[in-house]
């Protein structure tokens, strides 16, 4: 009988000082403790700026205490700038908030009536006064759609170290999807993006027999749309 008392109230005495643990941690005062950043990321807005973002979350939805604390809050109030990609936030045991930030990657930088970048998704978002990232250009308007298809056949281009070195810039035209090459006068006309790797093989093969001769700085365009053909034209 003396053991299960004891028993109990060790038991009590346990749930008891749990309880006024967690309320007096609960009551620390929250600060910001720190920001990180992705370092394979462009840094396109300033820690400064991110600092005075939290700040006005913490005025504006959270109390004083980690017990008010809203982490999701934290998260889709970074998520809504326009260069984050992703934000994580935490709390720490002795009440400090840190928030790990993961900038958008370019793939594109489109250049027309306005300009801006594409990231991995498709989706454009602006140009940064802080930061500028060196990828190719893309003239013109586009459509949700040709961006979409913009995307991969980037993506797909930067597998191969040759063409990613070699293609500088993109456009559509009435021909389809052409591409500007570095150091040449003209155009490769890739037309539809379907069998990109048949048509990336076919120019390389015509580019490494052609590349030292006088004849191909008279070209203005090499044209890849054909079935299994390299088409150039003065």
């Amino acid at each position: 009988m003396y053991k299960t008392l004891m028993a109990l109230l060790l038991g009590v005495g346990l749930i008891v000082l749990g309880l006024v643990l967690h309320q007096k941690n609960q009551g620390r005062t929250v600060v910001l403790q720190q920001v990180t950043w992705d370092e394979n990321r462009p840094r396109w807005i300033p820690k400064d700026s991110v600092n005075k973002l939290l700040t006005l979350v913490f005025e504006d939805s959270l109390s004083a205490f980690k017990s008010g604390i809203n982490l999701r809050n934290i998260e889709q109030t970074l998520n809504q700038n326009a260069w984050v990609e992703d934000a994580q936030s935490f709390v720490s045991i002795d009440g400090g908030v840190g928030v790990h930030v993961s900038t958008k990657i370019p793939i594109v930088r489109i250049q027309s009536d306005s300009n801006y970048y594409i990231d991995k998704y498709g989706n454009p978002f602006p140009l940064s006064p802080f930061k500028s990232v060196q990828v190719p250009l893309v003239y013109g308007n586009l459509t949700a759609k040709q961006r979409q298809e913009l995307v991969a056949v980037v993506q797909h281009i930067a597998k191969d170290s040759f063409m990613y070195d070699h293609i500088v810039a993109y456009e559509w035209l009435d021909e389809g999807l052409t591409v500007e090459p570095r150091h040449q006068a003209y155009k490769i006309v890739l037309g539809s993006v379907s069998k990109l790797d048949s048509k990336i093989q076919h120019y390389k093969a015509f580019y490494a027999k052609m590349q030292d001769s006088a004849i191909l700085k008279t070209y203005k365009q090499v044209n890849l749309s054909f079935h299994g053909q390299v088409v150039c034209s003065k």
